[in-house]
């Protein structure tokens, strides 16, 4: 696996190790650190013979594990399945499953993390933020936030924020996402409710 020290400043310093024996030793696979996303955490994709996970640089040390532990989940049904399986299907549900007990059983994890993992593990889910709980506690642990970070779903439509240095206004919500505007392109996209903003 190349680029771990690249994650490593990521992870929880006391996981680290946990993370190192599960995603190394895999030649096929590359995991990078890119930019805040609109719609998603994290991805997990396929390019010239090459497994590739990418990961926001902007969450917190336990969002970005449980992340990279969803991603890995993908890769690891690939290679024992291949494009078989649904993205989230029963195998998946299994792989990610195993995994997130696994990290349990470290007992590295702060308890309430620790509950709210387990619950989750029984059925994972295709995005960690559909679990309004599991979603909540991880928010506890985002720096500089020891109270509660202040996401889109907080804001009224036509309220303007700063997200990753640009000014957006938010628009209505659209299935599970939230459209939005960039005030200085007048482009349009689609952002997850619990991205965490700076409200104008």
């Amino acid at each position: 696996m190349k680029n771990y020290d690249k994650i490593r400043p990521f992870l929880p310093p006391e996981l680290t190790d946990f993370v190192q024996q599960i995603v190394c030793g895999h030649d096929d696979l590359e995991i990078h650190v890119s930019k805040p996303r609109f719609s998603k955490w994290g991805d997990f994709r396929r390019l010239n013979g090459h497994c590739i996970i990418s990961l926001n640089s902007n969450l917190n040390p336990y969002q970005f594990l449980i992340t990279l532990l969803h991603e890995f989940a993908h890769y690891a049904v690939f290679k024992k399945y291949g494009k078989g399986p649904k993205p989230h299907g029963k195998e998946w549900k299994l792989e990610f499953g195993q995994i997130l007990l696994d990290l349990i059983q470290t007992n590295k994890l702060p308890f309430d993390l620790s509950q709210a993992i387990y619950k989750f593990a029984a059925n994972p889910r295709a995005a960690v933020t559909t679990d309004l709980h599991l979603k909540e506690v991880l928010e506890r642990y985002t720096r500089n936030n020891p109270v509660r970070s202040l996401t889109i779903s907080n804001l009224d439509e036509g309220d303007k924020f700063i997200f990753n240095g640009r000014i957006f206004e938010r628009l209505e919500k659209r299935r599970k996402l939230i459209k939005c505007r960039d005030i200085k392109k007048n482009k349009f996209y689609l952002f997850q409710p619990d991205t965490i903003v700076k409200k104008i």
